[in-house]
């Protein structure tokens, strides 16, 4: 009964994996097919960029958006602290790009409980651009960036752009497995998601908005406390009556040198993340990954249909995984890393049952608790163990929960 049940839902798992690749294909070829008229004017654009230490490659991120390809812009640099590793880079980046609008704000990390908020905050009330472009410091971009997020701008029901990502430049194999994750199962799912609903989702590491709207609407406010503040940010625009555009020019999510344990405890939080927004689609997410459910057949009854079995969803895996990654991030793959699809799967299912053990995460040197729609909860007990947390705001809740199974 056991096995008949396992293979039943090794099935459908597959029907709904293939459907889900099916989809992101439909979805990329639609946008690619769509055109924009060209503008009459290009706006100003302010990019906000909040730093939080040296990311991987740091200085080649920062230099790919003085390649960018728009008439005017600027770029405002926040960090929170004069002793942050990235401020000496982006000084330079500053120092060698002297024709492009650059500065760096210090930010205040008691202006909001999400510390990436509360560096928002800052840079925003220096904005002088109409348009206001959201952009992680992870993130690399191509010399159309600006135009893929400020065109669509110019409909008056657009209130939001987003664009989606691949990651890229992996040298370990932790920075491996994290950016097969992201090519095989995140972009596609957020690609998917965007074709088949009129609610996308809104992905943080490049957004922009009107800055008249994000002003009226008092965006940054009311995502202050939020762990996922893009998903907060994009219903708000969405419940104002505006529609979020997705932007299918990706951006590239550079990690090199990740470790599997990093990538463990930031996948982990992502889980976590999900099960507060969305507890029954997150109950159901394993059903993404068709080799768990082969596993648990070979489990009951390991004879040579139940290996052919597993043996066709791992190569399955493999082939949509290869192929969904070369469509987000515009190179392939090494072969050599596509038998890191099963340990992918492993990572993710591994993941997902941490998603549900706590409620606990730990995120830019911040120990945080997630309440329900990622609202950050501030413990008044101090656990004596717990480092005190820098990107906290309200004075007279700066110390917080630590998270037994996510450390810095």
């Amino acid at each position: 009964m056991g096995l008949t049940i396992s293979i039943l839902v090794t099935a459908l798992s597959v029907t709904l994996h293939c459907t889900l690749f099916i989809v992101f294909l439909l979805a990329v070829l639609r946008a690619r097919r769509s055109s924009r008229p060209a503008l009459d004017c290009a706006p100003l654009v302010s990019i906000l960029k909040p730093l939080a230490g040296s990311d991987d490659e740091l200085n080649l991120n920062l230099e790919s958006f003085a390649q960018i390809d728009y008439p005017e812009f600027e770029i405002l640099f926040g960090v929170a602290s004069d002793s942050d590793s990235a401020l000496p880079v982006a000084r330079q980046f500053i120092a060698a790009n002297p024709k492009i609008r650059a500065r760096v704000v210090f930010t205040d990390h008691g202006a909001a409980m999400n510390p990436k908020v509360a560096q928002l905050i800052g840079l925003a009330a220096e904005a002088c651009g109409d348009v206001v472009v959201i952009s992680d410091s992870n993130v690399r971009v191509g010399a159309r960036y600006l135009w893929s997020v400020v065109e669509p701008l110019s409909e008056p029901s657009v209130g939001l752009v987003t664009n989606l990502f691949g990651g890229v430049g992996e040298q370990t194999l932790g920075a491996a497995l994290e950016n097969l994750q992201v090519g095989a199962l995140v972009g596609p799912s957020l690609a998917a998601a965007d074709f088949l609903s009129d609610r996308p989702p809104t992905i943080g590491k490049s957004m922009a908005m009107r800055r008249r709207d994000m002003i009226k609407l008092g965006i940054l406010p009311r995502v202050s406390s939020k762990l996922a503040e893009d998903q907060s940010l994009g219903r708000i625009v969405l419940d104002s009556g505006f529609n979020v555009h997705t932007s299918f020019e990706t951006v590239s999510n550079v990690n090199t040198t990740c470790s599997i344990e990093r990538t463990i405890e930031r996948h982990t939080r992502w889980a976590k993340i999900r099960r507060s927004i969305s507890p029954t689609l997150f109950a159901i997410e394993p059903l993404a990954l068709p080799s768990i459910f082969a596993l648990v057949a070979i489990a009951f009854d390991l004879n040579a249909a139940t290996a052919m079995l597993f043996a066709f969803t791992v190569l399955l895996q493999m082939t949509t995984a290869w192929v969904s990654t070369r469509v987000l991030r515009g190179s392939w793959m090494s072969l050599y890393y596509l038998p890191l699809e099963l340990v992918r799967t492993g990572i993710v299912f591994l993941c997902w049952l941490r998603g549900w053990a706590s409620r606990r995460v730990c995120w830019r040197g911040n120990n945080l608790r997630i309440g329900r729609d990622t609202e950050l909860i501030a413990d008044r007990q101090w656990n004596s163990k717990a480092p005190l947390a820098v990107g906290v705001g309200w004075r007279d809740m700066t110390r917080i929960d630590v998270d037994a199974d996510a450390r810095p």
